[in-house]
């Protein structure tokens, strides 16, 4: 299936579900900063971001929801590979910047699968969602 370019059908709309998911997925992520390490910080952490971004989006648009997957996982990879190219090196970022912590300095390649495995849980959940308002 195609997907139709999502600005097309843009409008600005608030949905509290998504808002609310959005917060707690942004405490979540600020408490693994903070307090966890390990495979929750490596791999979890990465798993809700793109969570986090997708459900930003769409509390505050109306876009077709495997447009907004596609683009927050395409964000994603640049921002890694972008780590690759010490990107926030290049730009002047202070590594105690939020725009430094934002950009990361680390390239990994199990990112790039967490932050698939995020994408599809989305599609999985929001499939499972359609289904039951059916």
């Amino acid at each position: 299936m195609l997907i139709t370019n999502p600005l097309q059908t843009f409008r600005l709309r608030f949905h509290l579900g998504y808002f609310c998911l959005a917060l707690i997925i942004f405490l979540i992520e600020i408490a693994i900063a903070k307090y966890m390490s390990g495979w929750v910080r490596s791999y979890l952490g990465d798993v809700l971001v793109i969570v986090l971004l997708y459900s930003t989006i769409v509390s505050v648009a109306a876009l077709n929801k495997k447009a907004v997957v596609l683009f927050t996982l395409i964000v994603a990879f640049i921002i890694e590979f972008g780590q690759y190219f010490k990107l926030a090196e290049l730009l002047g970022f202070a590594p105690e910047s939020l725009a430094y912590v934002i950009l990361g300095n680390t390239f990994s390649v199990e990112d790039l699968g967490c932050y698939t495995v995020g994408a599809i849980l989305i599609l999985l959940f929001e499939r499972i969602a359609l289904k039951r308002s059916h």
